[in-house]
Formats: C-alpha cells, structure tokens, sequence
C-alpha cells in the first residue's frame, strides 16, 4: 500500500503576537454507498487494543479511540443543559447546530443543584421531570437523534444509556483537574467503583491539568487510575494573540504513552468576569471576533492535530492572565454557553454565559463554526491519521527557516503527516522524496493553518493523490480550498493519461504517471473533470469563503446508529449555501434537506446519479444541473416579519416592605441556630448563626430582620457580612436607610460601621458572620431571615425550581410569574423619569407581544441603555416568569460590561410578560 502523508506547518516569523501554521485541509465525501476510503483501506489492526474488560463496544490504543472496531476521531463540544432552560426543544436545535458544523461529541456536565435542591428530594432519586430543563433523558436522546456521541459525568442515568444498550454515551468522566495524594486517591477510586457498581462499562476517563504534563490518576502510572488520561490546555492569551504549545505530544508520551492523545478541555473562549471588558455588547465580542475566532481555531486546533491528538473536546474557560483576584481555580466552560439565569451564575461572572462560544448566547452559529465544519470533516474521514506516529519536527522540511514542521506517518499502512507555514517543501512520497510545488511557492495569509496531504487515495475509484498544496474535501468529488488569490498545486497519479475538461484558470499536465493540476484560488468555485478508464473524478476548487458554506450531512442508515458516520453509515452529500444543513435523506430520486437559511440563498449540491429532485424543509425547489453532475437552485428565507414592540404602560410595585418597623415577618424563618459546620468560617461575633444555606435559602435576594429592646445608650450596630464577588447589602434601621456595601473589600459607611469580608470563592457561606450591638449591654432577641418562598425545598414554582428567584416581596407573592394580576398597582416606569428614588426596590411589570411567524426563528435581545454609574443601581430581568438577567451599574467598581440581554432561553408564545426589578443600595 502507498505510503499517505499530511503536511502541517506554522511559520517562526511572528510569534511575538501569533503563530503561522499551515495545513491543507483534505475533505472529502464518498457518495452512492460506496465506504469512505480511509475506511475501506483501513483493515483490522494486529496492535494490542486495550478495553475495559466490560466491554469491546468502545475500545483503545496509544493512538486513537475505536468504537465498533472502527478508529474514530472525538472532536467534541461541551454543552450544559440546564444553561437552556424555559424550552427544552431548543436543545435539538443546539445538537443539530453542532453536528452540521463538524462535530460527532458532545460532553455534558449535570448541575447537581437543580436535580437535588436537597438530598431528599424525590426519595433521594433527585428530580429530574420530564418536559424542563432537568429532563436529562430528553438531552441524551436529542443527542443520539441528531447523530452525536456523548462523554457524561452522571452514574444512574449513564447506564442505561451507553454505547452498549444502544445509548450513546462512549465515555464517562470521573473528575476534573484533581490530583493525586492518600486521600484524593481514595476518593477517586470511590468515584471509580460507584461507577462500575452502577452499571457504567465504557471507558472512565479524568482531566488533568497543564496539558496533562503530570499525570494524575493516569493508567501508565502505579495506584489509582482511570481508563483513559486526558490534560487540558488554554492556548492562547487572555488579552494578546500568544503561540502554540508545543508540550503536547512529549507532555503524552511522559504521562500516558498506552493512551491516545487525549485534550478534554482545549480552549475555544475565556470567562470575563464583573467589569472585564468595556461597555457594551455582551463583552464577549473581544473573543468573538479575534482572540479566540476562527484564526485561532485554524491555528491551534489543527496544531493539536499535528502533535497526534485524536480526542479534542473544546470548551471555554479562563487562563492564570484572567483569574480573578483571591481566587485559586479557574473555570472549564463550554463551546455553547447559554445564561447564567437566576442563581445559577457563578459568582465571579455575569449574566451572559456566552463565552465567546462557536454557538452564541442567542444561539447563532458564528464565523467560528464554519471553520469547525472544514476541520470536522476532514477528521471524520481521514482514517490513517489517527494512527499516526509523530516522527520529527522542525525547520529541515523547507526551503525557509522560518516554517516549522511536524511529520507523522501511520506505520501500518505508510500514511504520514506534516505541519507548516510560508515556502516549498520536501516530502516522502511512494515515488520518493519531492520538493514541491513544482511552480511557485506555498503561501500563508498571516493568521492561516492548511493541512497537506501526499498519498492520499480516497473514494469508491480509489484514487490517488500523490500530493496537493490546498486543502482537501466518488463518480468521486474531491474538494479543495485556500485563501482567495493564493496558488495550489494537486498531483493525481495514474497509469495513463486522463482526459481532463475545466475552465483555462486550471491547468493540467501529466508526466510520468503523475497529473498535475496547477491553478489560482479564485473567489467562487472551479469544477474540474478527470475521466481515466472507468474512473472518474470532479475536482471542485474553492476559496475558503466559499468553502465556508459548504457543507457534507450524513444520510442516515439502518439500524441503531444510522446517524453516526462510520458506524452506521459512510454516506453523505455535498451542499453548498444554507446557514445550517440539519438533516439530509434520500427516498427514491429525491434528496430532502431539512435546515435553515438566514436570507435568498443560491444553493448548490451533489449527490448520487440517481437524485433528479429536491425538497427544503418539505417544499419541492426547481433543480439545474450543470454537465460535472452539480445540481443548483436558488432558496428564500421567509420573511421573518418581526416589528419589535415599544416597551410601554408599565406597572409599578415598592417591594421592601420589611424595612417598615411593624412589618409582620412571623412568616419568616427563625434563625436560632448556635453551630456550623463551616470549621474554618466560624461566627465572629454574636451568638447565633446567620448563614442562609443551613436555613435552606441558597442565594438569590436575602433578608433577615434582628429585633433588639433599646435602652437608649446604644451607638452602633456592627455587622460583619459574607457573600460574593458581586454580592452587596443594604441596612436600615426602624426604616431609616443607614448605608449599603457595593462589593468594596472593606468599607465604614454613615455613622454605623458596616463590615464586609468577602473572598469570592463561591462555596462560602451566605450570610451575617458577626453581629452586635454597641455602647450598652443591649443584645438581639430574635433574627429572622427570608430567602425564597419556600426554600429549596418546597418552592411553589416546581416548574422553574427555586434558582430562579430570591427573597424579595414581589418574588414571594409570584409577581414575575404569567397570570400575576397587577391592576390594582399604580403606572410607573422603570426608564427615563421613572426608577427609584432613594434606597429601595421597586418592582415593574408591562406585556408585549412579538407575533413571530412560524418556521422562522429569530434571535431577540434587550438593550439595557444605563444610567450613570453614580446612579449605583441593580437590575433583575424577568421574562414569562423566568429571570433572564441581572445588571449592575454602581460607582465604586466596574460592574457588568453587558448591554445586550439575551431573552431566547425561554419559550416566546403569544402575551409576554417582563418584569423588572429595579433596586438602588445607596440614598440619592
């Protein structure tokens, strides 16, 4: 067999602010019901495959995972459900986005939180209703229909649910970033065995730290270990363009050599925390659009390709550059984000968990996803990369100094690999070795990876290319892609001389047994065809904007996993033009796409010669077919016909009635207890404990009223307070504002002293640390403290569960929630001449409707348009009952830099309702 060889390169010239890495992309669709050709050449491997001894459904080797016996590439993207919460059909349409966009994985973490408000709940089962956003059963299976395999992080439900009861969980995830010491390793071995004892036979894997340089619980290394060792990495900086790593591969072979290459957290946006970016947008734009935008993904993702990596999920999350201050740790977030909505916010962060994710927080798929889609496809039928071995790296391979690059070569079959940037290059072919291109140069647009292949036979025709300088995508098509204006060159080899019929910007020569297509990266499509014997092969050039929109949906097969490419099925089409291709069938000689288009789109596509029609979402569409077998029509968009309504007639309710001497809080939780088991945050002073959570409140809007008999020698009250980055607090005194705390570390306010401790770590207590009464021997009787109506527990709005509101009256008595009856409440408006005057809260409420026709779905946001920051005021969002967002504009800090409030999380029906609660901490 010919030896197959890829080609990756990055450039030394401007590392002090990126990396150049080039690669030629090679994608590639076998049509009819021909087997791709990487599987097809690939045969049963002689190699040890290790296992479980559960199970041989997902197997693996030093080099890449085998599900079904077959050698697949984990290209994964993290999601968490619950960040998707008033609809839980939108979770399809999130899945769906994913898998047209390259990807075949998803990882998911489960929010214990909402599934056990506490540890009874549902007889200790957790709660998990079908029909909300806790339906975990409803994700997996949403997942499975949409053709993606799963890494989870739940015993029970896992079970039931992996590779081997026809579930599609491939891999469950122990713990994260832990290390190894006596007591973490029994810990992890508990984790271990419960999973075994639940049922769980598929690997277990763990995330490491630092690009997996250490180690932790790693099978390679003597005691405690998982099945498979994974490391973590966030590449690029926080605030700069920063260069690749190139620890990878060594920081592998150290750590766990027996393993695949393995990154379970691979950088794709970072956190920003309460005043990490200017004012405006959702401050995410700074990652959006160039830290971690596409130029990254095509940089450093495909750097990971060439250090073997055959296990990629992508996440966002924060370097050491972007901790926030007093904190040890760092979060791991997630390719779609979502909303912090409610209490779920951690406490560092605000409301948009976008992240700069490839799926935004309104669910639009960004310029990000297109180069995921290229990257995907590759990966999904390159085969003899993922048993490829790194076998050198540097300078050597090219005529210039300043291109790295790395070979790799599959020592099974002769196929190999390399990685570059701005020059010609020497490689390993079957008719040796070869500097190419013959003409002209291998070029890189600044922030630009390509991925070149030599060998590489593909199809039902089982072609061979002898080498290409673009990069890649049976009869075959093959496509190839570059920036517009760069030059590609592409050896086949044949035993004869082929007919080739295209337009004069290509050129073709043969020699030698090699035909040599020369031509010019040109914006739009070339289409070339080579006729040799029975074989024929159309060559479709494209830039890569043009390539951006193209995409390869799988058409399903039989059986249990019909929709998972290689599994059950190696069959696909090529489409040009929509937004998103969720879905591609074909019944007789029509090929139906289901999708969606964001305006009149010109579509393009090929599919097998049996194919003479065309259904879009179920509606037939007029086809014309040119003479190389592309079928083209033109598609409209409905008119999304959306006239956004003015935010008017506003209602008004005050909503702190507790301040008032003779309020009743009878009602109220009577706090009384004297212990706690926070050892090492103890009560400061005063003789009871006021720390919510061992009252049931577990955030959100808290109030405790402490009633004393003065004497009238009293000075002060001091009050030592606990709570988060964000938190702050407001005191009155028999209705007399006496100051509030905004979030400094320490600050004395008015005549009373008003301490605050706060180490914004998120797992401390929630409350009043210490208490007394000053200048007499006056002590407190009784305090009293509210959180939300019922606890966690026992909250009345089951359906929404009890993160979703706080304390505050009007969240009591269901004043966010549909149905409320508001008339007897005064007009008022929470915009300009309107809000609150002086400490206080008030509470609005106004309805709109949206009248969004159906089959179009249209992304709608709030623009919070502030006051001054002098104003010093917070902002909770309500939307159908749900709380949407919180926004923050106070003097002393910079608050929220996000403007835009994304309201998508819920479902929009006729007649919604928003509510805002507006509060002011300070007297004006």
């Amino acid at each position: 067999m010919e030896p197959e060889e890829y080609i990756f390169k990055r450039s030394h010239s401007q590392w002090t602010i990126a990396v150049q890495v080039a690669m030629i992309l090679v994608l590639y669709v076998v049509l009819l019901y021909a087997v791709s050709a990487c599987s097809a050449l690939y045969s049963t491997e002689l190699t040890k495959r290790n296992s479980t001894g559960l199970t041989d459904a997902v197997t693996w080797d030093s080099h890449s995972l085998f599900i079904q016996g077959q050698r697949v590439f984990i290209l994964s993207a993290e999601i968490h459900p619950w960040r998707l919460p008033g609809n839980p059909d939108l979770w399809a349409d999130i899945l769906q986005k994913v898998k047209s966009n390259g990807f075949n994985t998803v990882s998911f973490y489960v929010n214990w939180a909402v599934h056990f408000p506490t540890p009874s709940t549902n007889n200790g089962k957790g709660d998990f209703q079908e029909g909300t956003y806790r339906d975990v059963q409803r994700f997996i299976d949403e997942a499975k229909k949409a053709g993606l395999w799963l890494i989870a992080s739940i015993t029970k439900i896992i079970a039931k649910n992996q590779i081997t009861d026809g579930g599609p969980i491939i891999l469950v995830q122990a713990e994260n970033e832990f290390s190894t010491s006596t007591n973490n390793n029994i810990y992890m071995q508990a984790i271990i065995d419960l999973y075994r004892a639940n049922g769980v036979v598929v690997p277990i894997i763990h995330n490491d730290q630092h690009a997996g340089q250490a180690g932790n619980f790693s099978p390679d290394r003597p005691g405690t270990h998982v099945d498979i060792y994974c490391g973590d990495s966030y590449p690029q900086g926080a605030n700069k363009w920063t260069q690749v790593q190139a620890i990878y591969y060594s920081a592998h072979q150290n750590s766990a050599p027996s393993n695949p290459l393995c990154l379970a957290e691979f950088g794709g946006g970072y956190l920003l925390g309460w005043g990490g970016a200017a004012l405006g947008g959702t401050g995410y734009e700074k990652f959006t659009n160039d830290l971690t935008d596409a130029s990254y993904e095509n940089i450093f993702y495909k750097d990971t390709y060439s250090q073997t990596t055959t296990i990629l999920s992508i996440y966002s999350g924060c370097l050491e550059e972007c901790k926030v201050p007093n904190r040890n740790n760092f979060l791991q977030l997630v390719l779609f984000g979502g909303t912090n909505w409610g209490q779920t916010v951690e406490p560092t962060v605000y409301s948009s968990y976008d992240y700069g994710g490839g799926i935004n927080e309104n669910r639009i798929a960004t310029p990000k996803m297109n180069e995921m889609r290229l990257q995907g496809l590759f990966l999904r039928v390159s085969r003899d990369l993922l048993g490829a071995t790194l076998l050198a790296n540097g300078t050597n391979y090219t005529s210039s100094d300043q291109i790295h690059t790395a070979e790799l070569r599959n020592w099974d079959n002769g196929a190999a690999s390399t990685a570059i940037t701005t020059t010609l290059l020497t490689v390993d072919t079957s008719l040796g070795r070869i500097t190419i291109p013959k003409t002209g140069n291998i070029t890189f647009n600044g922030r630009e990876s390509k991925i070149l292949v030599t060998d590489y036979v593909f199809g039902s025709t089982t072609t061979h290319i002898l080498y290409s300088t673009a990069e890649i995508g049976a009869t075959d098509y093959i496509v190839f892609y570059g920036p517009v204006g760069q030059l590609g060159e592409t050896v086949f080899r044949f035993e004869s001389a082929p007919t080739v019929s295209g337009p004069p910007t290509v050129q073709s020569t043969f020699a030698s047994d090699m035909l040599t297509l020369s031509y010019s990266l040109l914006s739009g499509s070339q289409v070339v065809t080579v006729k040799n014997g029975n074989k024929t092969v159309v060559v479709i050039v494209l830039d890569k904007a043009t390539a951006n929109i193209w995409h390869a949906p799988v058409i399903a097969g039989k059986g249990n996993f019909g929709e998972f490419f290689s599994i059950g099925t190696n069959q696909s089409v090529l489409v040009s033009g929509p937004y998103i291709v969720r879905t591609a069938k074909i019944s007789g000689s029509t090929l139906a796409l289901t999708g969606d288009l964001n305006g009149t789109t010109p579509i393009e596509f090929v599919a097998p010669p049996d194919v003479h029609s065309l259904t879009w979402n179920g509606a037939p569409a007029p086809l014309t077919k040119s003479a190389q077998g592309l079928f083209t029509t033109t598609l409209k968009a409905k008119e999304s016909g959306v006239t956004l309504p003015v935010l008017s007639k506003w209602k008004v309710l005050g909503s702190l009635p507790e301040v008032d001497l003779d309020f009743d809080d009878s009602s109220f939780v009577t706090a009384d207890q004297t212990m706690t088991n926070y050892t090492d945050l103890p009560v400061l002073a005063g003789d009871r404990v006021l720390y919510s959570q061992q009252y049931g409140f577990y955030g959100g809007n808290l109030i405790w009223r402490g009633h004393f008999n003065a004497s009238g020698l009293e000075t002060a009250i001091t009050t030592t307070v606990q709570y988060g980055f964000a938190g702050g607090y407001s005191a009155w005194l028999n209705g007399a504002f006496l100051g509030s705390s905004q979030g400094n570390a320490t600050t004395t306010q008015g005549m009373d002293s008003i301490v605050e401790t706060s180490t914004n770590g998120g797992k401390e207590p929630r409350g009043i640390r210490g208490f007394a009464i000053e200048g007499a021997n006056t002590t407190f009787g009784t305090w009293k403290l509210q959180g939300n109506q019922g606890g966690a527990g026992s909250t009345p709005d089951a359906f929404r569960g009890y993160l979703n509101e706080g304390g505050l009256y009007a969240e009591r008595i269901g004043a966010h929630l549909p149905g409320f009856s508001d008339s007897s409440w005064t007009e008022g408006t929470p915009l300009t001449g309107g809000g609150v005057f002086g400490a206080g809260v008030n509470f609005y409420r106004t309805t709109f409707n949206l009248n969004i026709p159906d089959g179009v779905d249209t992304p709608i946001r709030l623009s919070v348009t502030p006051s001054a920051k002098t104003s010093n005021f917070r902002v909770q969002i309500y939307l159908n009952g749900w709380q949407t967002s919180n926004f923050v504009c106070l003097a002393r800090w910079n608050s929220t830099p996000q403007i835009y409030q994304y309201i998508g999380i819920v479902s929009l029906v006729a007649g919604r309702r928003r509510c805002i609660d507006r509060r002011s901490p300070d007297s004006i």
